[in-house]
């Protein structure tokens, strides 16, 4: 069978693509390509329990690091460092990836956003140059170099069936019955598969391997998610449970537990090289989240005021926050290719636009940076008054990328601790 990288396996209606294989790669070293994941918490994540207390390599890991545990040496964390003149409110989040200025003022214009400029210059080298998801279909993170917003897409059905479907709507109605029925794309690839595999090297055996286990594990969540989300809900006169449905995209509180979902997605679409630049925002809410412990609705409670009892429902779901965090990191890292990982080349950006939630603060912001190669393993600390620019990391991350630039938005050089 004739096979190349980017070959496609295709039956009817699927596209499947297959992960970075080692036996396609030309010449004599196998380089995978470079990837980029943004991941956006617009509530923030409490200062006192995420940021380290000693900058350099020996920091104590805070509450909040010390969740991603034996990951330590594949991120670096930032303090004192912010988008300057942004002001205020929850109208920051629109700047986290563009650090466009003053959002609240008339007549604002946002700029183009990291994953715009990225998605440009690997243009053409796969069939999405930028996936925008978000665990609610509201204000995005990714803007055109006009400023136009890039609508996110927020349903795994949807995101599942721009991936890997093809065809008219009914064709696609068709292979995703097929899915409720029980029967993967898979099952009706398997000779091809089979081929395939005797053409690869062991290692890729077991990449193909790894891959499909994950394909079916997502075909599974699609459809408990549909027929959750439709089967109605019966008529109780006691108080309604606090646990929700099975499936997070049945329970609009659940940002974490959607998080999840869009993170193994996201994980899937760079291993496959559907797309090398992936943005995922993950929305606080207003209402309760179905958490044990958590008694309020998450706005409030990030605007705790330095209330005990509201600090620590915070601290609770921000603590399961940062647990979807690391199982998108340990994905990643547990993925091989190439006599490395899927993290080795993927830079994973987490953050927040704002410092301090709670009087919604613009300035000391959350920054994580994990994977992409980097010399990771410390504590970067600005100046809490004088903020480092944030652009600057993003000029560093451009460059790492294969962007040819010194600027971008407010921020002008580089990081230079950053290895």
């Amino acid at each position: 069978m004739k096979t190349s990288r980017r070959q496609f396996l295709r039956t009817s209606t699927t596209l499947l693509a297959l992960p970075w294989l080692e036996s396609f790669a030309k010449g004599g070293t196998p380089a995978p390509p470079k990837r980029l994941i943004n991941v956006c918490t617009n509530f923030g994540l409490y200062g006192p329990a995420f940021f380290p207390k000693q900058a350099g390599r020996d920091y104590e890991a805070s509450e909040y690091l010390g969740i991603l545990g034996d990951l330590r040496s594949q991120f670096t964390v930032f303090s004192g460092i912010s988008h300057p003149d942004i002001g205020g409110d929850h109208a920051s989040e629109a700047c986290f990836l563009t650090s466009a200025k003053r959002p609240t003022q008339p007549g604002f214009r946002n700029t183009v956003s990291l994953d715009v400029v990225a998605s440009q210059h690997a243009a053409g080298a796969t069939r999405f140059p930028l996936l925008t998801l978000s665990t609610l279909d509201h204000s995005p993170l990714s803007y055109t170099a006009t400023g136009a917003g890039i609508p996110a897409m927020s349903l795994p059905s949807q995101i599942y069936a721009r991936m890997f479907l093809a065809g008219s709507k009914a064709d696609i109605e068709k292979e995703l019955d097929r899915l409720r029925r029980g029967h993967s794309m898979l099952d009706r690839m398997k000779e091809r598969l089979s081929d395939l595999s005797r053409t690869v090297s062991r290692h890729d055996r077991q990449q193909i391997a790894d891959y499909a286990e994950a394909v079916r594990d997502l075909e599974k969540q699609l459809v408990a998610e549909e027929r959750w989300v439709n089967r109605p809900k019966p008529s109780v006169s006691d108080p309604a449970p606090n646990d929700g449905y099975p499936s997070p995209f049945a329970d609009r509180s659940d940002s974490i537990g959607r998080a999840r979902i869009l993170f193994q997605l996201a994980k899937l679409a760079v291993q496959t090289d559907s797309t090398r630049v992936v943005s995922v925002f993950i929305r606080g809410m207003d209402d309760k989240p179905p958490i044990p412990g958590v008694n309020e609705g998450h706005h409030g409670v990030s605007h705790h005021g330095q209330n005990p009892q509201k600090i620590e429902q915070l601290k609770i779901i921000e603590r399961l926050k940062m647990n979807a965090f690391r199982e998108l990191l340990t994905a990643l890292r547990d993925t091989k290719e190439a006599g490395s990982s899927l993290l080795d080349s993927t830079q994973v950006l987490i953050g927040s636009n704002l410092g301090d939630a709670s009087g919604h603060g613009t300035s000391n912001l959350p920054i994580l940076l994990a994977g992409g190669g980097y010399k990771h393993g410390q504590h970067i600390a600005g100046d809490p008054k004088s903020n480092t620019p944030l652009g600057k990391l993003f000029v560093k991350m451009l460059q790492k990328f294969g962007v040819e630039t010194g600027k971008f938005g407010s921020g002008e050089g580089t990081i230079s601790e950053l290895i």
